[in-house]
């Protein structure tokens, strides 16, 4: 096994601050689905915004510069090519993309917000995302 140089070292170590906030948003999102009533908009955004943090921390353990957009589709076209074995769950997360906005103020929606099965559905989704990304980085 050949020891990974100490750039791509450093370059997923600052790969691993963005997993991290997206692990606080996964913990936010869970813990908004499991009040009762379930706080499903608030889960939807968190969704969302944990999917956008592992991309961009896959970007960064890339050396790729992290564009300033919320576009899940956008920013899954940047990693796609350097993680091609992560294309079918980013296709999986990246209808999170609707819920940056509309979950997050009155008026956007005419009347429809995030399911709350669809939300329970995305969570699952960004964990295993969470899981696949972070197999990926050399070992600790």
């Amino acid at each position: 096994m050949s020891v990974p140089d100490p750039q791509t070292c450093r370059q997923w170590a600052e790969a691993g601050q963005w997993f991290a906030k997206a692990d606080e948003d996964i913990c936010v999102a869970e813990m908004a689905l499991e009040r009762e009533p379930p706080l499903i908009d608030p889960a939807a955004f968190h969704c969302q915004q944990a999917a956008e943090k592992i991309i961009k921390g896959l970007l960064v353990a890339a050396a790729v510069k992290v564009p300033r957009l919320h576009d899940l589709e956008a920013l899954a076209a940047l990693a796609v090519p350097l993680y091609p074995d992560l294309a079918p769950i980013m296709d999986d997360v990246a209808p999170a993309s609707a819920w940056i906005a509309r979950t997050r103020y009155p008026g956007l929606t005419d009347g429809i917000g995030a399911e709350l099965g669809e939300v329970a559905e995305m969570l699952v989704s960004v964990k295993a995302f969470r899981r696949e990304a972070a197999a990926l980085g050399p070992p600790a």
